[in-house]
């Protein structure tokens, strides 16, 4: 039996640390709500200016593209992550609502968009191909494990006013990430890369990749509602310390991660994402209903088991179904929708709660993830392994 290609490799560590520190910038930004509520943001305001950032993303995730299959990787993440710690530096000026958190909100989503492209166009790069679902699954808990600085943030006492400094804070920690990127290898391009961006469209338009692209929107949109609404939701029911649910949804995703990064590729990629996907809009209904402190830990573990399975495997299937000449475009792609999901459904779901209550608006969330998984279902079978493994 011929042995597997080694995938922890020096470079990949390098990567992993980068992207360790610049998820730092992300995942402590779901705190930002909390903030935005104590300066008097309703639920609606609170969606639309945290879909600023999707806005910004969606509109520059062209350039991001063409960065990354042309400029190159480690360009495009340099410019990212100095996005990202000015974005986050801003927040200690904002101290009402009004214009800047607009913004700060677009240029985070800017940088966030590159940054979210760059890294995960550059694991897929160096993660043998045989193993390239374990690999992405691997890589990416360095991008969930830094949820846990929202549990700290809370178990130091760092109320919501204190946010204002405690997130320009975080953003200096991440520049030090830069210096692992310097010591990266740029991937070397083949002539492939040479054929016109302007075959990216048609590529990225073939019909196995039309359940990949709805999956994507699907869990993209559950994840945005769940991390835009979750905190302020369990706050509002009275409970004590709301940010010690992203330990649970760390620890959910992390765990499966570590224990069964190899299940997808030993039964199928598309195989795990009815699953996946079935596990978050149980979470979201469970939010629906959570009054209890155990409960709502509950709904984030649900929520991070589902998150730790489908993103590797939504990943890893648009590399596979996507010719390599444009890789970083099918990622930006990826990510883009992403940020559409955000822009759509956040704000949304935001005047939804606002009208109906929180409970009503997850529930709502959960049938829309319910509908969407049965058309995923017919268009998995109909154009995605087939034709993905005829292609």
């Amino acid at each position: 039996m011929p042995t597997a290609p080694p995938l922890i490799t020096r470079h990949f560590m390098l990567l992993v640390f980068a992207h360790l520190l610049q998820a730092l910038g992300y995942a402590s930004m779901l705190l930002l709500p909390l903030y935005l509520q104590h300066l008097g943001a309703s639920r609606t305001e609170i969606g639309a200016m945290m879909a600023t950032a999707a806005v910004a993303g969606l509109l520059t995730r062209p350039l991001v593209a063409w960065s990354l299959d042309r400029m190159g990787r480690k360009p495009t993440l340099f410019v990212g992550t100095l996005l990202l710690v000015v974005s986050m530096v801003m927040i200690a000026a904002i101290d009402s609502l009004g214009a800047l958190i607009y913004i700060e909100r677009a240029i985070f989503g800017i940088g966030v968009g590159a940054l979210f492209s760059g890294y995960f166009t550059f694991a897929a790069d160096l993660i043998p191909t045989e193993r390239r679902t374990e690999g992405l699954a691997l890589f990416g808990i360095s991008g969930l494990v830094p949820l846990l600085v929202n549990p700290l943030a809370d178990h130091i006492g760092v109320a919501p006013p204190d946010l204002r400094w405690f997130l320009p804070v975080v953003g200096l920690v991440i520049i030090p990430g830069v210096v692992a990127l310097v010591f990266l290898p740029e991937p070397k391009h083949d002539d492939e890369a040479r054929i016109p961006m302007n075959q990216a469209i048609p590529a990225l338009r073939r019909a196995p990749l039309w359940p990949v692209w709805l999956a994507s929107i699907t869990f993209s949109g559950l994840v945005g509602i769940f991390m835009t609404f979750a905190t302020v939701t369990a706050e509002g029911r009275g409970i004590d310390r709301p940010s010690t649910l992203w330990l649970s949804y760390a620890l959910g995703a992390v765990v499966v991660r570590l224990l069964g990064a190899r299940l997808p590729d030993r039964v199928g990629p598309s195989k795990i994402v009815p699953p996946a996907l079935g596990l978050y809009i149980a979470a979201l209904w469970l939010t629906a209903t959570a009054h209890t402190f155990g409960a709502f830990l509950l709904a984030a573990a649900l929520a991070g088991i589902g998150h730790g399975y489908c993103f590797p495997v939504l990943s890893s299937q648009v590399v596979t179904r996507t010719p390599a000449a444009f890789r970083g475009s099918a990622m930006s792609m990826f990510t883009a929708l992403w940020g559409l999901s955000e822009l759509v459904l956040c704000p949304t779901f935001g005047a939804i709660a606002d009208r109906f209550g929180d409970g009503t608006m997850f529930r709502i969330a959960s049938v829309f993830g319910g509908a969407c998984l049965l058309l995923w279902v017919v268009l998995e079978r109909r154009y995605g392994q087939t034709q993905a493994a005829a292609a």
